[in-house]
């Protein structure tokens, strides 16, 4: 499989970087762009370090070997060996180990570590975390100097909702703006190209977070990728997670799993504290008909309702919706992936002596979830049900 090399074009205000993939499977070719506001091209890396990162996956499907026309740092080239072995352990099945190669080998960046970092933002509660955590140096001695923010238009928000992306945007950006932070648009094909079936996006997502950030690191050196799950409870595989984030870096930006310390119902208790105007502009909702809003009847939304309930903190007016015990209970079609955050949530108002009547709902969903899961019990899509109470 050979990458590139990479060609800028530009519409207007638009700057184009985009690569040929070309495979023995299809000799034709991919064509993979990221397209960024042309102010922004001087922040671009002139390294093939992002397509690298994007196509890797696809090589490991295929079990071509990768090379990119062009310079990738040698650091990324070591990590991405170490990354491999994560995951041909973790799904042998899947995936192969694949040579990695390019035209040149090339270098860190020289000189001292300023600090600067961006971070990926989609609106959410862990990525607003991560923003506030920084600016308010709560991160301690590893706080950054956070001054840009990724929101892509591709990944959660698909490419043909427009309309629902530049909403979000156009309120996310003085949001961030207040913190002293730029937000940075970006839109790629990276997922419809290669990633539109969730089990292969599940584990990819990761890399093509990197990609994005790694394309900005002719500016920035710390690329920042909120956690979604803490230490103490890990589901691995993930796409993103602490143990092979960091074997995303390459020699110009160095990527950092950020708060796996902190669980999400101190999140969003440090969130409603510390920057309640980024509580009131959360939009965690991907299932839901706006993407640019919360429905407050999918399993995220909902999920993120009890994090405020349970940390003690006011629901915020993102959720503008009231959830029943109803509503609870009637979510059905969770993966792991979903019932594990539900089963820390409901492990909190244990120990916290929550008795609430969500608390005895969030019970059974947990419980009539991980029966079906065990029964193998699958919905039509493949996604969780929105959820509906029928009692009213």
């Amino acid at each position: 499989m050979k990458i590139g090399p990479a060609q800028r074009t530009h519409d207007g205000d638009t700057t184009e970087i985009a690569v040929e993939v070309t495979s023995e499977a299809k000799p034709t070719g991919d064509r993979l762009w990221y397209r960024v506001e042309r102010r922004h091209e001087p922040m671009l890396t002139d390294t093939m370090d992002p397509f690298l990162l994007a196509a890797l996956f696809v090589a490991m499907r295929t079990g071509e070997s990768l090379h990119a026309a062009g310079g990738v740092t040698a650091t990324l080239l070591e990590n991405l060996e170490e990354f491999q072995s994560a995951w041909l352990q973790w799904r042998p099945e899947r995936y192969t180990r694949v040579e990695i190669t390019a035209d040149e080998e090339l270098p860190d960046r020289p000189g001292p570590d300023d600090r600067s970092a961006l971070q990926t933002f989609s609106g959410g509660a862990d990525s607003a975390y991560t923003t506030i955590r920084h600016v308010s140096g709560a991160a301690g001695r590893g706080s950054l100097r956070l001054t840009g923010a990724v929101m892509v238009h591709g990944f959660d928000i698909p490419l043909e909702e427009r309309g629902s992306y530049e909403t979000l945007r156009d309120r996310s950006a003085p949001l961030l703006a207040g913190q002293g932070i730029e937000l940075l648009p970006v839109t790629t094909n990276f997922r419809q190209l290669w990633h539109s079936d969730l089990s292969h996006w599940e584990d990819a997502f990761g890399t093509g977070m990197t990609s994005v950030l790694t394309l900005f690191s002719g500016r920035f050196r710390h690329g920042l990728i909120a956690s979604s799950e803490p230490y103490g409870s890990l589901l691995l595989p993930w796409g993103s997670n602490p143990v092979t984030d960091w074997m995303m870096s390459g020699g110009r930006l160095r990527v950092h799993h950020d708060a796996t310390g902190v669980d999400r119902n101190d999140k969003v208790a440090g969130l409603a504290r510390l920057w309640p105007e980024g509580a009131d502009n959360l939009r965690v909702c991907w299932q839901g008909e706006k993407k640019d809003r919360n429905c407050c009847r999918c399993e995220k939304c909902i999920r993120t309702i009890l994090n405020f309930k349970v940390s003690g903190a006011a629901v915020p007016a993102s959720f503008p919706l009231e959830v029943t015990p109803g509503h609870i209970r009637s979510l059905r079609g969770l993966s792991e992936a979903h019932i594990n955050p539900l089963r820390q949530i409901l492990t909190a108002a244990h120990a916290r002596g929550t008795e609430e009547d969500w608390v005895a709902a969030l019970a059974d969903c947990v419980a009539a979830n991980e029966d079906e899961l065990a029964r193998g019990v699958s919905y039509e899509g493949g996604f969780p049900l929105l959820a509906t109470d029928t009692s009213r």
